[in-house]
């Protein structure tokens, strides 16, 4: 196992993804989990938990309340330097989904991809 190295993450991805995230997280991170494109069992152990203590946070972003998750999405447009946006996401057209949802399962995605669906 590597050392730990992440002070926190959000993983969209579940499954195998967010075991090794597990694994990587310094002492005391919090990992969100937001999805389960992975799949939802998540083959780990309790190591980080308990050696760690590591966090593992689900954020339920269906149910919550509109005026909650506006509240949220506000105060991300406000706190959010601009520049760290842009240096996380990367355009890609329709075609190459396929090839980008293999690249995300094995963890080779970082950040966000933002899919062009006008000019595909």
């Amino acid at each position: 196992m590597e050392s730990a190295k992440w002070a926190g993450c959000i993983d969209s991805v579940g499954g195998e993804m967010l075991a090794r995230i597990l694994g990587q997280l310094k002492y005391g991170a919090s990992a969100a989990a937001i999805g389960n494109a992975g799949g939802v069992a998540v083959p780990a152990n309790i190591i980080p938990f308990l050696l760690r203590g590591v966090n593992l946070l689900g954020i339920d972003s269906v149910m919550r309340p509109y005026d909650e998750r506006m509240a949220a999405w506000a105060r991300i447009a406000k706190d959010m330097p601009k520049e760290a946006l842009e240096e996380m996401t990367e355009t890609i057209l329709l075609d190459d989904l396929p090839e980008a949802g293999q690249k995300i399962l094995k963890g080779q995605i970082k950040g966000r991809l933002i899919v062009d669906v006008e000019n595909s």
